[in-house]
């Protein structure tokens, strides 16, 4: 295999740029011999659409091999509609199908390790692939261990569904059971943490359901920030207009420990030291936000 140098890998890429038109979807030909070979972990949004471009952007000029560990694609920004009522996890959901009609080698594997010496990446079901330039894009982990009783045992049942899929079918399978009059419980980690509005937008969304099927049922935002660290002003305006007296929001309320079984969420409550360990009972279901980490876990795919 020949090596890829950056200079052969700009002079491609930009004559490819300027001669496709915007929007094409034309299956670049491949060339007899590629001049390289680039291999994407993970197939999230920025995995998939690098493997896109670099297909299309060299005319199939660079092999690109695609590491994903699930079969299909699912968005997880877009799940908090399927949340609200409005989306199917089939309206979320896409198959990698249309990367190979680019000439994008999808293989369903996980990466265990990286060898940059020896520029090979060990798969956990097949041999080792080698490379001449690698992506990395495996997305983040969770730290559950961050609260306390937040366990292998309680997150059966304490479902946070910031990972789209059967745990997004579960919260909504679990609001739907949920009585009407009972309380959504959702905590906000300590900024920065990945996609700022979600936690907000999920309560609009859990809101927006609540009013249409359970109108006497509330959702109780625990935010371990001062304030709203997404668009405040418009996120405000939404729970005063569309959702009054449904959502409360209470700031400087950290989430530390929960007790699946009692169905209870411990806090920290800084602005007001009377309540420092406030308990919140909640009657029916609640949910714990736990990627609260500054520089999230890698997870590979």
């Amino acid at each position: 295999m020949s090596r890829l140098t950056r200079r052969d890998f700009l002079k491609i890429s930009g004559a490819a740029a300027t001669s496709l038109l915007p929007g094409c979807m034309t299956q670049p030909s491949a060339p007899a011999k590629p001049i390289g070979r680039v291999i994407v972990i993970g197939g999230g949004f920025g995995g998939a659409t690098a493997a896109k471009y670099l297909r299309m952007w060299s005319e199939g000029a660079i092999e690109v091999v695609l590491i994903e560990r699930n079969a299909e694609f699912i968005s997880c920004p877009t799940s908090n509609l399927v949340l609200g009522g409005t989306r199917t996890m089939g309206d979320i959901t896409r198959s990698y199908a249309r990367l190979r009609d680019y000439g994008v080698q999808v293989i369903r594997d996980e990466a265990t390790a990286i060898d940059v010496e020896k520029k090979r990446v060990s798969l956990k079901r097949i041999e080792d692939l080698p490379y001449d330039r690698l992506v990395v894009s495996p997305a983040v982990d969770f730290m559950h261990d961050q609260i306390e009783g937040y366990n292998p045992e309680a997150q059966k049942t304490i479902v946070h569904a910031w990972k789209a899929g059967p745990e997004t079918v579960a919260l909504r399978q679990q609001l739907e059971a949920m009585p009407d009059g009972g309380v959504y419980i959702l905590s906000v980690p300590r900024a920065p943490y990945r996609c700022p509005p979600g936690p907000y937008e999920r309560a609009c969304q859990v809101a927006f359901y609540f009013k249409q099927a359970k109108p006497r049922s509330k959702v109780i935002i625990l935010d371990a920030n001062e304030d709203v660290v997404s668009k405040p002003a418009l996120f405000k305006a939404a729970w005063n207009e569309l959702y009054k007296g449904m959502i409360e929001y209470r700031g400087n309320s950290e989430a530390k420990a929960v007790d699946a079984r009692a169905k209870t969420v411990k806090t920290t409550c800084s602005a007001t030291p009377r309540f420092r360990r406030r308990r919140c009972p909640s009657r029916a279901i609640w949910r714990t936000t736990t990627a609260s980490s500054p520089q999230p876990r890698s997870s590979s795919s």
